[in-house]
């Protein structure tokens, strides 16, 4: 990619993100909403490609979608809400349904990269991330984040037991592929950025670049870097596969000596993480 399409993707990405604030924050205000947009100095047509292409839906389409959420939830903006609520819980709503339904179990794993926290749903893993990653992310003390339970007799509690199991396996260096249902929260783009994660091999690695080529757009490159900073599940959608078209290990959420970690080991390198590994499982259990 040359500096010139690199510059016009960059553009493209810049366009969707600001498009979609306008319609988030104007939405119940069509003449200062239809003004926003006029700003943004692009024809309807340009924003209609743009928003297809990042959210695989029209602005019609979402402009409909903000409006039922926030005249469901009785606020007249939809960014008032999300703040609103993220003052009083101290994180996202999405983030907030995962950790509080009654229907979920979680549990924190020591593993050679640190504690990682896994939560479940009946159907599917929502989520693998360092344990304090929650805590960092919204400045909660760790007596203010929900205490990790495995529902008993219930399909989220097995899951999460059968995802502590294949991960210690992985680290071991036992297994190579995962055998769980999974269900990430984020866009469609995100989704179909995280669908081509699980399809580079074990041992192996791939630049931003092939990245999205991989999903169809290879002028995509910085909204792909997006949507792999934001995987919600860790090692079992590999997003530390993911390197610089230079080699650079660049950025993960555990770090970067844990992303050197993973590679290592998928590589055959780190014979004593699978020998130093500890099974010790940080627990706490309790009934629903």
């Amino acid at each position: 990619m040359d500096d010139n399409e690199m510059w016009q993707a960059v553009q493209t990405c810049d366009l969707a993100e600001a498009s979609k604030s306008v319609f988030d924050n104007y939405f119940s205000d069509r003449q200062e909403l239809n003004q926003q947009l006029k700003e943004l100095g692009v024809t309807r047509k340009q924003m209609s490609l743009v928003f297809k292409r990042y959210y695989d839906m029209k602005p019609a389409e979402y402009l409909i979608q903000v409006r039922i959420t926030a005249a469901n939830s009785g606020y007249t903006n939809f960014s008032s809400f999300y703040a609103h609520f993220r003052k009083l819980s101290g994180m996202p709503p999405a983030k907030y349904r995962q950790l509080f339904a009654q229907n979920i179990s979680r549990a924190v794993m020591d593993t050679p990269i640190g504690p990682l926290r896994i939560v479940a749903s009946q159907d599917a893993i929502l989520c693998v991330e360092p344990a304090n990653y929650l805590e960092k992310k919204t400045g909660q003390t760790t007596d203010q984040v929900p205490a990790d339970r495995i529902i008993p007799n219930a399909p989220s509690g097995d899951l999460v037991k059968a995802c502590m199991r294949e991960l210690k396996e992985y680290f071991a260096g036992q297994r190579k592929k995962f055998d769980l249902p999974l269900s990430p929260e984020g866009t469609s783009f995100q989704q179909k950025v995280w669908q081509q994660l699980q399809q580079i091999p074990y041992g192996e690695t791939r630049s931003y670049q092939q990245l999205a080529e991989m999903t169809g757009d290879k002028n995509a490159r910085r909204a792909i870097g997006l949507a792999n900073n934001c995987n919600p599940i860790l090692i079992l959608i590999p997003c530390h596969r993911v390197i610089g078209v230079d080699g650079s290990l660049t950025g993960y959420a555990a770090g970067l000596a844990a992303k050197k970690l993973l590679l290592d080991l998928e590589k055959g390198g780190t014979k004593k993480t699978a020998d130093t590994f500890q099974s010790s499982f940080s627990l706490c259990l309790f009934d629903k």
